[in-house]
């Protein structure tokens, strides 16, 4: 449908002749597609969707079962992609299992932070149960001097992007392996 927001009367009349041209169409569609009834089926396919998440994540209905998961502050962070529906997966999710209310309610009863002003309070080392453990994907400087630890990865994107580079120095374009299918 064209918009009628112009400045010019001839094209507001063109506009306006197109849509009298067009009317018949658009009472008919209105009438096939009501709105409401339209509106109603994606909600209640959304319900149904919703349900059947649920149904995945608890097969079985039993209150033994305990579902949580994290936070979903940032639902909506895709752009183009429509916010998950969390609400309605929390309500289904608490007619088919146990459901952990959170630590924190948003009702403004949270508890608050002690403050320790200018303390820094000693930690007991002695109860920490740190264990050391080899990860083979941090590497450490060769140099003993520097002793720098670096992740593997890192060593990996520079050695291909050295090799892109020298690649294209040498006017070759890419390596077989960066080439886009």
């Amino acid at each position: 449908m064209p918009s009628f927001k112009t400045a010019s009367y001839e094209q507001y009349l063109k506009r306006l002749e197109y849509f009298w041209q067009h009317a018949t169409y658009l009472v008919q569609f209105w009438k096939d597609r009501p709105y409401l009834k339209w509106r109603f089926f994606q909600k209640r396919m959304a319900r149904v969707a919703v349900d059947t998440l649920a149904r995945r994540i608890v097969p079985t209905v039993s209150r033994l079962s305990c579902v949580a998961y994290g936070d979903w502050s940032r639902r909506d962070g895709i752009k183009g992609h429509a916010p998950s529906p969390v609400k309605r997966l929390k309500e289904a999710l608490r007619k088919r299992a146990t459901y952990p209310t959170p630590v924190f309610p948003k009702n403004g009863d949270k508890p608050k932070r002690k403050k320790v002003k200018g303390k820094v309070l000693p930690r007991d080392w002695s109860q920490a149960g740190i264990q050391s453990r080899h990860c083979r994907v941090v590497l450490l400087c060769e140099n003993k001097i520097c002793q720098a630890r670096y992740w593997d990865r890192d060593v990996n994107a520079t050695i291909n992007m050295l090799e892109l580079l020298k690649s294209e120095v040498q006017g070759r374009g890419r390596i077989q392996p960066f080439k886009c299918s």
